[in-house]
């Protein structure tokens, strides 16, 4: 008796085409791999989805609109990888699975600087003060400047704190964009980063 021979296994032609022309757009440059790798991605989990026999047996078998909102679903999630900017369309999010090189020269961030009451500067992190928040962006337009809803934010900021700190509550909290020269000229050595006052925001004694 004979074994059998397992059959060869070559990718559907879908996934070859797919590779060839996520290679070709990314060495031209028509389209960003950020873009073209995650089109691979998807299309392996929506061909596994679609020809995944017990994936195809629970989806028969789903009412009608449990099928529309599943379907929404996915298509927000796939919405979501293709935005490319996670802050405007929120809550799509950005699955930025391959990384992007940053060619800013300076590097810039935007943080909130506290000044105690004794004098002392801390830094304010959303993340640290309401920990149920895993990541959090500045409420800042596209030019990095503050949004009307920053000051709701510093507050509560500035509350929690206090309730923390109350023998060396925050007075002032200062907006400020800092940035870090990579590569300065010969001439020129920055060992500090810049900083720059953006917004000053008074606190009230009575938080």
């Amino acid at each position: 008796m004979s074994s059998a021979r397992a059959p060869s296994w070559l990718p559907p032609l879908s996934f070859t085409a797919a590779a060839v022309l996520a290679a070709i757009f990314t060495y031209f440059r028509l389209l960003p791999f950020i873009v073209t790798g995650q089109l691979i991605v998807l299309l392996i989990i929506l061909r596994a989805f679609c020809y995944w026999p017990p994936f195809v047996r629970w989806l028969g078998r789903m009412p009608v609109p449990h099928r529309v909102v599943f379907g929404l679903l996915i298509a927000g999630v796939i919405y979501g990888h293709y935005t490319l900017d996670g802050r405007t369309r929120y809550p799509f999010i950005v699955w930025e699975i391959f990384g992007v090189p940053r060619h800013d020269d300076p590097v810039e961030c935007r943080e909130l600087i506290a000044t105690t009451a004794d004098g002392k500067q801390v830094r304010l992190l959303v993340e640290q003060l309401f920990p149920s928040i895993i990541q959090f962006n500045l409420p800042l337009d596209k030019n990095g400047d503050p949004l009307p809803t920053m000051e709701p934010l510093v507050h509560a900021m500035a509350k929690i704190y206090n309730q923390l700190h109350p023998d060396d509550p925050v007075r002032q909290v200062d907006l400020v964009v800092m940035g870090v020269q990579l590569h300065p000229s010969p001439d020129e050595s920055r060992h500090e980063p810049s900083c720059e006052l953006l917004k000053h925001y008074a606190i009230s004694s009575d938080l």
